[in-house]
């Protein structure tokens, strides 16, 4: 089935925010204030929204569920949810330029739950975005928590069985060519050819990691503004090697699917290694036997010699509508977020790396696996850059064209050349649709 989405907003919602955020300055504040969040349980859970609403008895808390269309529908009515946890800071830029969110710049400068130095600048810099490019100008948001996705974690017992020596926890391999070639060593088959375990598996992340390749091979996704799918052949052969991973079977593919998503068949012993990073060792602390089973390496290089790069998929974070009628009461809950005891609370569970440099001191570190994987990630880190998207689409224009084409070449109902084709015919359109409706 294809997948499809379009993303038009129109400009009666700059219109409408404005007018809004203009209009409710001028309002009496009531002595009782309710702010909405629009967010899952798993972004604020109950025993925290209950506490905040308990010690905070004249700033109340109420929250929604996510809805990116019934959101768009109330910013242009003026009636958007006051704060959003952001599925993707990958996405600033295009709700900045539609003027959703506020800018927090001055707020930041301000805070009084932390210092602006604080803040971890190239985790976050997905939530800063000056009309040109990301991790520039003003603020928007921070991340909730924040994650190396290029970081790889594997099976030892079927690295052992493969006759493969464990990875560096401090050296990276390489895309070209040691992933490719320790997934076809790993991807074990029955007599009768059937996969019973596959080298790696991405899913839908395939976009991530093609945006830190291409930082090392020195192209963009896009042309110079950003409104067309760059057709260098260095770009385009980067879409291409990921596609030799399913053509191939060595990873899920339409002729061998997967149950589950990756981390879940990683979980079952379906795959080899997945590339998760630092988040997914939470996950991991399911099984029991975790800490002898699993072992962590950095994000690959694109080449041997070839700079490092990682980015955190733009991130989960927390943002404020440009129309909230209570823009300092909404920050001051902000700051609380992000600085104050959940804030803690969340760096302890070992979820994701803090927005805050002060708080990775609290990221579990009791035993050689967490310790590992945090050391990686601190290092991974400091190679951070932000993910390459444009303002004209949001992040999942790509994901989706991917998917909708990957498996016809892997049917081979068309070659690689022709993938990235209709790959990039599908975000051309939407890149279309989205610069004509800034202009």
């Amino acid at each position: 089935m294809k997948i499809t989405k379009l993303f038009l907003i129109g400009s009666a919602l700059l219109l409408a925010a404005t007018v809004l955020f203009a209009g409710g300055a001028q309002e009496k504040k009531p002595e009782k204030i309710t702010l909405t969040f629009n967010t899952l349980e798993a972004g604020f859970p109950t025993e925290w929204w209950e506490r905040w609403n308990a010690e905070n008895p004249n700033l109340q808390i109420e929250r929604t569920q996510p809805d990116w269309t019934k959101f768009v529908a109330d910013a242009m009515a003026g009636t958007a949810d006051d704060l959003i946890l952001l599925g993707s800071g990958a996405d600033i830029a295009y709700s900045v330029e539609r003027g959703l969110f506020l800018d927090l710049t001055d707020y930041f400068k301000n805070a009084k739950l932390f210092d602006y130095d604080d803040i971890d600048q190239m985790g976050n810099s997905s939530y800063r975005w000056d009309g040109k490019e990301f991790g520039k100008g003003p603020w928007y948001g921070l991340a909730r928590d924040f994650n190396n996705i290029g970081c790889i974690t594997y099976n030892k017992e079927m690295f052992e069985e493969a006759g493969l020596a464990p990875l560096s926890e401090t050296q990276p391999i390489t895309y070209y060519d040691d992933l490719y070639d320790l997934a076809k060593k790993l991807t074990k088959k029955d007599a009768s050819g059937t996969i019973e375990v596959w080298g790696t598996e991405f899913a839908n992340w395939q976009t991530y990691l093609t945006s830190d390749m291409a930082y090392a091979e020195g192209v963009s996704f896009f042309n110079e503004d950003r409104s067309i799918m760059n057709e260098d052949p260095k770009m385009r052969n980067l879409w291409k090697y990921w596609t030799r991973f399913q053509t191939e079977d060595l990873a899920p593919n339409v002729r061998n699917p997967a149950s589950g998503w990756q981390g879940t068949d990683f979980q079952s012993g379906r795959v080899a290694m997945v590339q998760l990073g630092y988040w997914f060792g939470a996950s991991l602390k399911e099984d029991e036997d975790y800490v002898e089973k699993y072992g962590w390496a950095p994000t690959p290089v694109l080449r041997k010699g070839a700079e490092r790069y990682t980015n955190t998929l733009g991130a989960t974070g927390l943002v404020i509508y440009s129309g909230t009628k209570y823009p300092d009461e909404a920050f001051r809950f902000f700051e609380w977020y992000m600085a104050g005891d959940y804030a803690v609370s969340d760096a302890k569970s070992g979820w994701g790396i803090p927005p805050l440099l002060s708080l990775r001191k609290y990221l579990p570190q009791d035993n050689p696996f967490d310790k590992s994987r945090t050391q990686i990630a601190f290092d991974d880190a400091k190679y951070f850059v932000p993910f390459e998207n444009s303002p004209y689409m949001m992040s999942d224009v790509l994901i989706a064209a991917y998917a909708n084409n990957i498996d016809d070449l892997v049917l081979g109902k068309i070659d690689a050349d022709t993938f990235v084709d209709k790959m990039y015919a599908e975000a051309n359109e939407q890149l279309k649709l989205g610069k004509e409706e800034l202009q």
